[in-house]
């Protein structure tokens, strides 16, 4: 997702008619406004990268459907840490796009001294896009996935 700097906000926010402008600038920028839920992020992420299919994902996730449903459509505001992330990672998200998927549900980030977190965060900068090459990556160094 991209979205604009904060810095790049801040400065136009800085400008003497700033107040004459802030309904265009809240309307301009609506996507850079930070999401108070996983449906809303997961819905933006999804708007950004319209050749994903949600069923495909979940599918590459190996997650129960019903469960990774309830994730996107916010019936599971707060699911598990170690299944958001392979939800995440399975849509192509990157780490900094993981770590606020999992603030926004109220888990702990990825942690690299944690060794299953420090699996997880090569996993995601290898580019893994299944649970299937994480599972594998996690065999290969005598790691038990976390539950």
């Amino acid at each position: 997702m991209e979205t604009t700097r904060t810095t790049d906000l801040l400065n136009e926010l800085s400008t003497d008619d700033s107040n004459i402008h802030f309904k265009s600038y809240i309307t301009s920028h609506a996507d850079d406004m930070s999401c108070d839920n996983l449906q809303d992020y997961f819905n933006l992420y999804f708007k950004d990268h319209p050749e994903l299919l949600t069923a495909d994902v979940i599918k590459r996730s190996n997650l129960d459907r019903g469960y990774a449903y309830q994730i996107l459509n916010g019936r599971k505001p707060h699911p598990g840490k170690y299944k958001l992330v392979l939800l995440a990672l399975c849509a192509g998200m990157n780490l900094k796009e993981i770590q606020r998927a999992l603030t926004i549900s109220g888990n702990a980030v990825l942690y690299p001294k944690f060794p299953q977190d420090a699996a997880l965060i090569v996993c995601i900068n290898q580019n893994c896009t299944s649970a299937f090459e994480v599972m594998n990556f996690f065999a290969e160094n005598n790691l038990d996935f976390p539950e």
